[in-house]
């Protein structure tokens, strides 16, 4: 772990600078993306610094946003729908997560307008998601498990198979 790192994000947790927080992690983002060159040992290296500067700065943030508030509306094969808020900073989107039987495979921005939610005072109203799961991925039995900002369990689920439907005994056999 980075001592430097942790000291100044610390300070902007203490500061209050969300905005200034969010700017790090996108460009240490940013310089992660460009080591793409995982062969040589410098380059792993640095990728593993950039990472766990990113899970302080993820910390960091996640300390100043608050509590998240959501729901997961539908869950099918053709759709995955809720909404997400950060109950201190609704003007920030929360980033949902979804996994199926514990893989993560998609992560989508809590930003779509709903007129439901402002109508419920939440936020300005873009606070909904929705994700479509490709073609043959929603596959029972599946372990279905979505988060919002990569903590608070919003629905986790196990869809089964649908039960097979007994055929009808026939006279013979009913005899």
């Amino acid at each position: 772990m980075n001592p430097g790192i942790e000291g100044i994000v610390g300070m902007y947790v203490k500061l209050g600078e969300l905005d200034t927080l969010q700017r790090m992690k996108e460009h240490r983002q940013n310089l992660l993306d460009q080591c793409v060159d995982t062969a040589h040992f410098s380059f792993d290296v640095t990728r593993s610094i950039y990472k766990s500067d990113l899970e302080v700065i993820e910390a960091g943030i996640e300390s100043l946003s608050g509590e998240v508030t959501g729901h997961v509306d539908v869950f099918s094969e053709n759709r995955i729908a809720g909404w997400a808020l950060y109950e201190q900073h609704p003007d920030k989107r929360v980033t949902i997560d979804i996994y199926f039987n514990g893989d993560h495979v998609a992560e989508v921005v809590a930003d779509q307008f709903r007129k439901d939610l402002l109508k419920l005072n939440k936020g300005d109203g873009h606070h909904a998601f929705m994700f479509e799961p490709p073609a043959g991925s929603y596959q029972p039995p599946l372990q279905l498990e979505i988060r919002a900002a990569k903590r608070k369990v919003l629905k986790a689920v196990t869809v089964e198979p649908p039960a097979a439907t007994a055929e009808p005994a026939t006279e013979a056999e009913a005899e």
